[in-house]
């Protein structure tokens, strides 16, 4: 083999003939054209030559069929077979046109007859093969890509003739309709279409045949060989060829819809349930903000869709659940994805309605939250029904007390807390002493309206949270729950019995009885319902064999117990004769200065046996038995005389506060007491300021008027405690001669968590200010409160926050620091 040195852009040349002088005479060719000049390499045998192509690049092959190693059309075939791709020109002597057509049949480019034609016709000869084989691997490249399109696209196609008879379909097509390719060759689309939707695809094919459109889309079902439906959506376009733009075939593209025609019929139907259905319905984004509500919905709480979208539903909380509540809704919705239950909720007029809530969660596919569904019906009817007949069902229609069966129920409650919060209850069994002989004597409506009157003062004496029962006849229990100790029982006992024993008017009659009350404890006496039944009805009977008008408890032990009310009075006695009690001082603080400004001088018992006993323990008693009186003259004097030293200390403008009770006041000798207690003291009237409670201007019975104007004669300070807790009429309040409101702690306690609240207090503080009165918010035990407070510009502010009660010494060493509470705000003066 030979050749020569190629130019860059030269053609390489694989010459195989055994003749050199016919080789020599076609590299000669080849070579003649030095603008386009060919590279040649030589064989001289076939295996040389496939050889040479294993070797190096070549772009076409000159092939002589007869060669030493291989003879005819079978050195084409083994020239084909090693390298397929290169182009050959076969080169023999024999002018034999079959053979020609032969050598073209097996893939050679063309058949040149040895001494026929010069070197042109060898070079563009060889041009042609190349040009001719780069472009059947093109358009065998198109092809394959086409057919691997065809074959494996997502989506049917299909390849149909003019008149509707499918030529070609895809295997997604296949699958999609149930038929193999050869069996839909032998169909038309007609064959498999829905007869339904026949005619509208007929229509659109003849619009496309008469060349109106040139493509359309169409939506409609297929029936597969088992017979069942499966939607699909068409895109058609028309394949026009010749002169005329005749239709030859068309080519559709078809997307499987049952499953999105499945669902749109699913959210059509649950659409149309959404608007039409009587319960409403709204639904949430993930944030709970809601999206969408159906008329129901307005229906039912009066909001149209245009004042809630955006808005959380807490619009619609009614106030009667607690946080809790909402808490274990959400807990069960994220555990479970669903809730169910009973809720009130508050329609736009304010009314409030029983509903009963449906909650789902909606996911997407990657299981993230993204919506909340409720659907809720009003079901305040049927809770009105409910609660009349149970009410009707558990309560003595005279009385309106529960009934024995409610009793049994609440007791029986009221034993499972007290087992699970280690706390003690009381069951006090009660019969009325002479109930018989006012019946006899003034008759049955008489004994009824004395009934309803025990009834009434026996309600007056327990808690809210405490059960009252009438039994029948004239038997009543009460059911004490959460009492700390027996005694407690004893309390709420003798004040039965002392209510029991003053005097009833029955329509101008006047009646006299009393009441004998028996007392079992749980679960010192016993561990269920009917032993305690059983254990304070005998209690009871054990009262009245002993004369009546008394209280027996089961347990000897803690009847013994019950009496220590009276040892506690004697030593109550004892304690004001051996000046057994002292004062704690608690400041009160301006609140822009953060200087103490007031005092507020609270009692203490130093009991030489059980140590500091707090006013709550004793000041009940002394107020009932009237030994407050000589005890809060103890307090003007103590603290009138401490005061008065603080002033003599330097510091200047000091007040001191004493508190007042209903008793005291009622008291004739109060204001002589306080005379006495300033002038022994010779503390300034004004650095003295009693503080008298709301409930005492609203007590009719007691001639309040005067009791203030002496107040203002003495030159004292007044200041009106406890304010809001009752219903003073602000009229009123303009006649006293006060100085100070002091706000109920309940509405500084509530401020911060109550509309209601805040509104009171706001009221409060601007009457005030009308008045030219002071404001001082006391019981602030929290920052939040503080916090709260700070808006209302209250004067003066009290509370564990800023300083707990101390004694004299310790509080005459806080007011020498000086210092202002660190929680308290600075202010500007206003």
């Amino acid at each position: 083999m030979s050749g020569s040195h190629p130019t860059p852009s030269s053609l390489t040349v694989l010459v195989i003939e055994d003749n050199p002088g016919d080789a020599r005479l076609v590299e000669l060719y080849l070579l003649e054209d030095p603008a386009r000049p060919f590279k040649v390499v030589k064989a001289v045998r076939l295996s040389e030559g496939l050889a040479a192509l294993q070797a190096q690049p070549i772009d076409v092959v000159l092939l002589d069929l007869s060669l030493p190693d291989s003879f005819g059309m079978e050195s084409l075939a083994r020239l084909r077979a090693a390298s397929p791709s290169v182009p050959v020109v076969v080169l023999t002597g024999t002018s034999d046109e079959g053979l020609a057509l032969e050598a073209l049949r097996q893939g050679a480019q063309d058949y040149l007859v040895k001494g026929q034609g010069d070197g042109e016709l060898v070079r563009r000869a060889i041009r042609y093969a190349i040009g001719r084989s780069a472009a059947d691997a093109a358009l065998r490249t198109s092809e394959s890509r086409f057919r691997a399109l065809f074959d494996n696209a997502g989506t049917g196609v299909i390849l149909s003739d003019a008149g509707g008879s499918y030529i070609h379909c895809n295997p997604a097509f296949c699958t999609m309709v149930g038929y193999s390719d050869a069996e839909l060759q032998t169909m038309t689309y007609r064959d498999i279409t829905h007869p339904d939707d026949v005619d509208a695809h007929r229509q659109m094919r003849d619009e496309m045949m008469a060349g109106r459109i040139d493509s359309y889309e169409l939506t409609k079902r297929y029936l597969r060989p088992d017979g069942a439906v499966v939607w699909a959506r068409l895109t058609v376009t028309a394949m026009r060829e010749g002169a005329d733009s005749d239709l030859r075939f068309t080519v559709a593209v078809v997307e499987d819809v049952t499953e999105r025609k499945r669902l749109e019929d699913h959210m059509r139907l649950a659409a149309t349930v959404f608007e039409s259905t009587g319960e409403g319905l709204f639904v949430t984004d993930e944030k709970r903000r809601i999206i969408h509500v159906n008329p129901a919905f307005t229906e039912l709480t009066g909001y149209p869709a245009d004042e809630v979208i955006g808005r959380t539903p807490k619009f619609l909380a009614s106030g009667r659940h607690t946080p809790e509540f909402y808490d274990v809704i959400f807990k069960a919705l994220g555990e479970t994805g669903k809730w169910q239950g009973e809720i009130w909720n508050r329609r736009k007029t304010g009314e409030m309605f029983a509903e009963w809530l449906n909650i789902s969660i909606v996911r997407n596919e990657r299981g993230e939250l993204t919506n909340y569904v409720a659907v809720f019906s009003d079901i305040t009817s049927r809770k009105q029904d409910e609660e009349r007949l149970s009410y009707q069902a558990n309560h003595d229609p005279l009385t309106r007390l529960p009934n024995r069966t409610l009793f049994q129920e609440r007791l029986s409650r009221a034993l499972t807390r007290a087992h699970r919060n280690q706390s003690i209850v009381a069951l006090l069994f009660i019969d009325l002493d002479f109930f018989k002989q006012v019946n006899d004597t003034l008759g049955h409506l008489a004994g009824d309206i004395l009934l309803q009157q025990v009834a009434e003062r026996l309600s007056s004496c327990v808690r809210q949270g405490d059960t009252v029962a009438r039994l029948a006849g004239d038997e009543f229990t009460v059911i004490l729950e959460d009492i700390t100790e027996p005694r407690d029982g004893a309390v709420v006992a003798h004040k039965i019995l002392s209510l029991m024993a003053e005097p009833f008017d029955l329509q101008g009659h006047e009646a006299r009885i009393s009441s004998s009350i028996g007392v079992a404890l749980y679960p010192s006496d016993g561990g269920d319902a009917q032993t305690l039944i059983k254990l304070a009805d005998a209690a009871m009977y054990r009262a009245k064999h002993q004369g009546r008008n008394a209280c027996r408890f089961h347990s000897e032990t803690v009847n013994a117990q019950a009496f220590e009310r009276l040892a506690l009075e004697g030593a109550l006695r004892h304690a004001v004769e051996r000046r057994e009690f002292l004062l704690h001082y608690q400041p009160i603080f301006d609140s822009r200065s953060g200087k103490v400004v007031a005092v507020e001088a609270l009692l203490r018992w130093r009991h030489p046996e059980f140590g500091m006993i707090m006013p709550n323990h004793f000041l009940p008693l002394a107020e009932e038995t009237g030994l407050i009186v000589p005890v809060g003259r103890f307090v003007l004097e103590e603290a009138c005389r401490q005061a008065k030293s603080w002033l003599d200390a330097g510091h200047a403008g000091l007040r001191v506060g004493i508190n007042l009770s209903n008793r005291q006041l009622r008291a004739p000798e109060l204001i002589e007491d306080i005379a006495a207690a300033l002038e022994s003291s010779a503390l300034p009237p004004g650095a003295l300021e009693l503080d008298v409670p709301e409930s005492a201007i609203l007590d009719k019975g007691q001639d309040v008027d005067a009791i203030f104007t002496q107040f203002k004669t003495l030159g004292v300070r007044m200041a009106i405690d406890a304010f809001g807790s009752g219903y003073s009429s602000f009229a009123f309040l303009r006649k006293l001669p006060s100085n100070t409101l002091k706000i109920d702690q309940s509405f500084v306690r509530d401020a911060a968590s109550g509309a209601e609240e805040s509104e009171i207090v706001t009221a409060i503080v601007a009457v005030a200010r009308g008045l030219h009165l002071s404001v001082v918010a006391p019981g602030i035990e929290t920052q939040e409160q503080l916090d709260h407070l700070v808006k209302y510009d209250c004067d003066m502010v009290q509370g564990f926050l800023f300083a707990h009660p101390m004694p004299a010494e310790e509080l005459t060493e806080f007011l020498h620091g000086g210092k202002r509470p660190a929680s308290l705000p600075v202010r500007q003066p206003a």
